[in-house]
């Protein structure tokens, strides 16, 4: 068990790395400077953040509940729970996506 949630570190970790090397002097210099876009491409940006953040809450929330399934050892509770919360996780993940998927919809009808 000690494996896997060390590698799972090491994964988030070098996911972290990854992105933080993706920043370039450019970018900085742009954000000092301040943006230029117009409102509603900052709404988009602020909305498709907030919904990568919420992505990322829902996978964790799944990782839970397989972690419950796994340490269960037998106890049909804690299964129940651990496949309820995947459930759950997952419908947030469908919902998530649903909702990143309508407000683009929106904020592009609404600019055109």
């Amino acid at each position: 068990m000690k494996k896997v949630v060390y590698g799972l570190i090491g994964l988030g970790l070098s996911g972290l790395n990854s992105a933080h090397a993706a920043i370039t002097t450019n970018d900085v210099q742009t954000n000092i400077q301040g943006r230029t876009e117009s409102a509603d491409i900052a709404v988009q940006n602020i909305v498709a953040n907030f919904m990568i953040f919420l992505a990322i809450i829902a996978v964790l929330y799944l990782l839970w509940g397989g972690f419950q399934i796994l340490t269960a050892g037998g106890d049909e509770e804690k299964v129940t729970k651990g496949k309820t919360i995947i459930i759950q996780a997952g419908l947030g993940l469908l919902v998530i996506f649903l909702a990143n998927s309508i407000v683009q919809w929106v904020l592009g009808i609404i600019t055109q």
